[in-house]
């Protein structure tokens, strides 16, 4: 982890920020990504809800937006291991907000990786001063995602009603004042 990659330092984990080229080495699985990240493998990968079409989707968010890639997927690393993925889906809106979302693989799962990381994004959206919000959704059987939210400040707000996955909830924290 060195070099000019942009990196996110917590107390317990660190965010590398997701290159293209990084998106390259995980298609070619989990070993690859940590060997360009120069940290160990993970236990296993990819974490849950990152997959080809994930990565794909987050290359066409850095082609979008070059000038931000803060903005698009982090790497979290814990003990020099590759433990899950986190981020941003873009830029802040013209409302000053923006969603985040983050996925740990299922064996660093109860070790406080997925708080710390959402708290790091948290407060990395909120030096921007277009940023006024950051939301985060999740699914009502996703109770261990749910803590996270509220451990970081957020509250639920609502939700809606997705085709696809059905009940989603909608949870957000406002900049302090």
């Amino acid at each position: 982890m060195t070099g000019s990659m942009l990196v996110e330092r917590g107390q317990v984990i660190s965010l590398i920020c997701a290159t293209p080229d990084m998106f390259d080495a995980e298609d070619a699985g989990g070993e690859a990504i940590a060997t360009r990240l120069g940290v160990k493998s993970p236990v296993s990968w990819p974490p849950e809800h990152n997959d080809t079409a994930t990565r794909d989707w987050m290359r066409g968010l850095l082609a979008d937006s070059p000038d931000e890639p803060g903005y698009v997927c982090w790497y979290m690393v814990a003990q020099n291991r590759l433990v899950g993925i986190c981020g941003f889906k873009g830029p802040p809106t013209d409302k000053g907000e923006v969603e985040i979302g983050y996925s740990v693989v299922e064996a660093e799962h109860r070790k406080g990786y997925g708080v710390e990381a959402a708290g790091l994004l948290v407060a990395r959206a909120f030096r921007d001063p277009r940023v006024a919000v950051v939301t985060a959704e999740t699914l009502p059987v996703l109770i261990a995602s749910q803590k996270v939210l509220t451990r970081c400040g957020f509250a639920h707000v609502g939700g809606y009603i997705d085709a696809q996955e059905g009940q989603i909830m909608r949870f957000e924290v406002r900049r302090p004042d």
